[in-house]
């Protein structure tokens, strides 16, 4: 009987386990970002990707930089920040609620921080982000 219901806890709970990789900003070139100014986000993708998901993508990005850069936006020596997308694969939900690996979500792409006019690039970088989590929460996830 305790197998019985330790072979079920087992089962449940991989409904809602699974693994991430979330891999930040890998920087190539380093200048000085002074926290106290603002920062405008522009997404563009150079692959195809629905409309939606980059709306999305670029209110969750600004969200985060604001929480950084917390200077205003519209002044004239705020940073732009521009995010390019690469690669983007929206995956399968089936395949993620089913086991853990399959189906990925893929987002790869570079980041350029620049400032001033005409644009000087302070900092540029790459990132590759997999999704990978398995069960009930893989099933659900989207970008």
């Amino acid at each position: 009987m305790r197998v019985v219901r330790n072979v079920w806890f087992l089962c449940i709970m991989s409904l809602f386990a699974g693994c991430m990789a979330n891999q930040p900003v890998t920087w190539t070139k380093h200048g000085a970002v002074d926290l106290s100014k603002g920062g405008k986000v522009e997404v563009k993708a150079a692959c195809e990707m629905p409309p939606t998901d980059l709306a999305y993508l670029q209110n969750d990005i600004q969200q985060q930089v604001d929480k950084v850069l917390t200077g205003k936006t519209d002044v004239p020596d705020a940073y732009k920040i521009d995010v390019r997308i690469t690669t983007y694969d929206e995956g399968n939900a089936f395949a993620r609620l089913m086991l853990i690996g399959l189906g990925q979500m893929y987002l790869y792409g570079t980041v350029d921080i620049k400032q001033g006019e005409p644009p000087v690039l302070i900092r540029t970088g790459d990132f590759n982000k997999n999704f990978c989590v398995g069960g009930l929460i893989g099933g659900t996830a989207t970008m």
